[in-house]
């Protein structure tokens, strides 16, 4: 099924070690790509939380999992999110990959609010926002 297939980062989500982080590594080469000014960075992930949206309702929908460990496509849209208010740079991909996974993994306020909306919007929105929170963390420490 496609929706699985893309939602699982291309199966990268079934593998049982580091699924988060190596969904995550999928991130790297859209910002890459993206990295041309904030509206590309915007626009990428406008498109990946939409796609995440779709697909990922799929798998919960075929899992009965509220937030199935398989499903990466959060993680990547959370990591594109980390360059909304910093410069992709050798630097600032490493500095964003530590700390939005940190943040991913503990989820602190309001991070976590965000995990418990239903469905699809909750599995998508918490990770957005942890790359929100790493973007703003480290613009603050880069500046």
């Amino acid at each position: 099924m496609i929706h699985e297939f893309i939602a699982t980062g291309f199966y990268i989500g079934k593998l049982r070690l580091a699924p988060g982080t190596l969904g995550t590594l999928l991130g790297i080469p859209i910002v890459y790509l993206a990295s041309f000014n904030r509206w590309t960075i915007l626009l990428a992930l406008g498109v990946v939380f939409l796609i995440g949206l779709i697909t990922s309702q799929e798998v919960i929908a075929a899992s009965g999992e509220e937030d199935p460990e398989e499903v990466v496509i959060d993680e990547v849209a959370g990591y594109i999110a980390c360059f909304l208010f910093i410069e992709p740079t050798l630097k600032s991909y490493l500095l964003a990959l530590g700390l939005f996974r940190v943040i991913d993994i503990f989820k602190p306020f309001p991070v976590n609010l965000l995990e418990r909306l239903p469905g699809a919007y909750g599995v998508m929105l918490d990770d957005v926002a942890a790359g929100v929170m790493t973007s703003l963390l480290l613009f603050l420490l880069l500046k």
